[in-house]
């Protein structure tokens, strides 16, 4: 570079700060801009405050877009999870890999994260402003002009989605890129809990279990309001997009997905014959939580005089099984953008550079991490895009 070229970062979040220190080292002169007292603060919140980095099993599959998502296969391809490791453990992060693959830095902590990056984007000759609201942006004599003071040669947009306000989110984003004709795929809540209108719900509220909702597998949540857990939250997006057109949709859950039709079956009618004095809750007690089987009798339409198994008849049992392999909620709504992990939807994938990461509408003006229509699977998959996304950000920049 013959003349130091200035770089404005707008968002202080996982893209904003990785994207950052890869750019000063290279020997651009980056300021970070952050409205919020201080670096990192959903990133803080992420995997429960132990911060799921990345995923070992880094795949297409488990991103998703409105646009074609096969146009981010070079981008994920360039910045793989081996990429990842050895950048992070340059940096003094160690991963620790939990046996479904999800990613955690060694201390269980995401402060660790948080703190390496602002170190090393610090180290860097990254400058960082805390407590700095952009309002304005404008591009002028080719240069940007945030707030009509501050000049910069390229401006990098990495302000996230609308997901968890209460963390200093905002669309802010979207609005700067509004303002150079972009179109924005209007954001539903993602990896999101579901609110039902199913009736007992409280009877059951509190109970986990792994269950299966069509091909997924995973973790599953009983609330007072409707259902959570890692499985819930992998399908939300579906069901979310779904509830914008219609009033309510229902989730089939296979609450014990080890046993096929015909083993269940079995086992209740052999439990029939040899346990038939038991009371019927106690009855499934045996096999499942025992306010889950209360639940699953609640709704199988089992005649309400019937307390005790000896009184089920083969009707009763097929009942039974049927609300276990296929228990039916009524979902009329998520839990909107205040818990949400993320948002489906921001900038459109097709107005976007993806070797650079560069608007096609202006020259020098990118979009990394969040605030992209990009997003992910539970596990990881979300931060390694503000990763990959900042990679190729960073290593094609002149």
């Amino acid at each position: 570079m013959s003349k130091q070229q200035t770089i404005a970062i707008i968002g202080a979040g996982a893209a904003g700060l990785f994207s950052s220190i890869l750019l000063a080292s290279k020997g651009f002169s980056v300021v970070v801009i952050e409205k919020n007292n201080k670096v990192g603060k959903k990133l803080l919140a992420t995997g429960n405050g132990r911060c799921n980095v990345t995923n070992q099993n880094i795949s297409l599959k488990n991103f998703y877009s409105n646009a074609n998502i096969s146009l981010i296969k070079n981008t994920l391809e360039n910045f793989n999870y081996n990429d990842c490791k050895e950048l992070f453990s340059k940096m003094g992060i160690e991963f620790k890999i939990s046996p479904s693959g999800r990613v955690y830095p060694l201390s269980l902590s995401s402060s660790s994260i948080v703190d390496i990056l602002e170190y090393e984007a610090i180290k860097s000759g990254v400058k960082i402003e805390l407590n700095t609201e952009i309002t304005n942006v404008r591009y002028q004599k080719n240069v940007f002009v945030l707030n009509q003071k501050l000049y910069f040669d390229k401006l990098i947009i990495a302000t996230g989605s609308i997901a968890m306000p209460k963390l200093g989110s905002s669309d802010s984003g979207y609005l700067f890129a509004k303002q150079f004709k972009h179109n924005i795929i209007n954001p539903v809540a993602s990896l999101v809990q579901l609110v039902s209108s199913n009736k007992n719900l409280d009877i059951v509220s509190g109970v986990k279990i792994e269950a299966q909702i069509e091909n997924k597998k995973g973790d599953f949540l009983f609330t007072k309001y409707g259902v959570s857990g890692s499985l819930v939250l992998d399908i939300s997006r579906q069901i979310a997009k779904q509830l914008q057109t219609q009033k309510s949709v229902k989730l089939h859950v296979d609450t014990m997905p080890d046993f096929s039709f015909e083993q269940l079956t079995n086992l209740l009618m052999y439990r029939l014959e040899n346990l038939q004095d038991k009371e019927l809750f106690l009855w499934l007690d045996g096999i499942m939580n025992k306010k889950l089987a209360k639940y699953i009798i609640l709704n199988a339409n089992i005649a309400k005089h019937i307390q005790y198994a000896k009184f089920l008849t083969k009707e009763d049992i097929v009942k039974i099984v049927k609300t276990i392999k296929n228990l039916e909620f009524i979902i009329t709504d998520t839990k909107g953008f205040e818990t949400c992990e993320v948002c489906a939807g921001g900038v459109s994938l097709d107005e976007i550079n993806l070797e650079t990461m560069e608007s096609k509408f202006q020259k020098g003006l990118y979009f990394i991490g969040e605030v992209v229509d990009v997003d992910g699977d539970c596990g990881g998959y979300n931060l390694h895009w503000a990763w990959s996304s900042s990679y190729a950000l960073a290593t094609s920049m002149k």
